[in-house]
């Protein structure tokens, strides 16, 4: 008999979402709705988080060298710049690297420096990648008391925009999850309602011939998990088309920056998602359970 039972279980929740077909369809279309939203502000927050990490390595410090100095001066400031502690890796850029930077940076235009060498007007530079980016102002008033040392240009300001945005966006997507996860499982504990309701003579027969309440609760659990399980399904598939089009569209059109591998973050999103459409399953349904089943 206890073999029999998950089956007997399932297939009354099954009855039950088949008799209140509009309310399950209902339920199921508003989880997939939920799971969907709550999965975009996932990808989003961890792809806010990925782009952040990114600008942030490529955050750099530029230090430019006194134009007068020495080429033997210029080397010994880049030396002096070396071994800084925050200094994970600079490069010594001089005057004629500079100047073709320049003409690099503007493409076609780069004609109207003919005739130029970075030597004439260029300042030769170090460029800086910091360990802790935490510590740009420290690094910089350090620099600045570095000899021959003329000018340092630093991006913080940037920096700290993107963390500050990052930040924002985080607590609106954890804001947002926990919203959506409350109307899912509002709904979820109404269609439980309507079950219930529906098959009060059923429970009324099941209990008087002794029937427990774990028995006569179960299948109304197991609907509303399954209602959860599919609903987070479709959202899966829906977040995998999704993305890909995404990743797609950002690599032909705007690679600036990499989001995150859908390969990469599938295993989160599928444990993430299921889980918490299980959860609203479950929950809803033992919301419905305690307040309309008198067992």
């Amino acid at each position: 008999m206890k073999i029999r039972r998950p089956f007997y279980f399932l297939k009354n929740a099954l009855i039950g979402m088949k008799r209140n077909g509009e309310m399950t369809i209902t339920a199921i279309v508003t989880v997939t709705s939920c799971l969907l939203l709550f999965g975009v502000f996932m990808l989003l927050s961890a792809n806010v988080n990925f782009i952040g990490e990114q600008i942030r390595n490529q955050c750099q410090i530029q230090a430019y060298i006194d134009f007068d100095a020495t080429v033997d001066e210029e080397m010994l400031v880049y030396s002096q710049v070396r071994n800084l502690p925050n200094v994970a890796e600079c490069v010594f850029v001089s005057k004629a690297d500079a100047m073709e930077e320049y003409r690099e940076y503007l493409g076609a235009d780069a004609s109207a420096f003919d005739g130029l060498e970075g030597e004439e007007f260029l300042r030769s530079s170090v460029k800086i990648n910091m360990t802790d980016i935490e510590q740009a102002e420290a690094l910089v008033s350090t620099l600045e008391t570095i000899p021959n040392i003329k000018k340092v240009s630093n991006r913080q300001d940037v920096v700290q925009r993107v963390i500050d945005v990052t930040d924002v966006i985080k607590n609106a997507s954890l804001g947002a999850m926990i919203i959506l996860l409350l109307v899912a499982i509002f709904i979820i504990s109404n269609t439980i309602k309507l079950s219930v309701f529906a098959r009060k003579d059923e429970i009324h027969i099941m209990k008087y011939v002794g029937a427990t309440a774990s028995f006569v609760r179960q299948p109304f659990l197991l609907e509303g998990i399954l209602t959860g399980i599919i609903g987070g399904a479709i959202s899966l598939v829906l977040i995998g088309f999704g993305y890909t089009y995404i990743i797609k569209f950002m690599k032909d059109f705007l690679d600036i920056f990499q989001l995150i591998p859908f390969a990469e973050i599938l295993p989160f999103m599928v444990s993430t998602t299921l889980i918490f459409g299980v959860l609203m399953g479950a929950v809803g349904s033992a919301i419905a359970l305690a307040k309309h089943l008198k067992v």
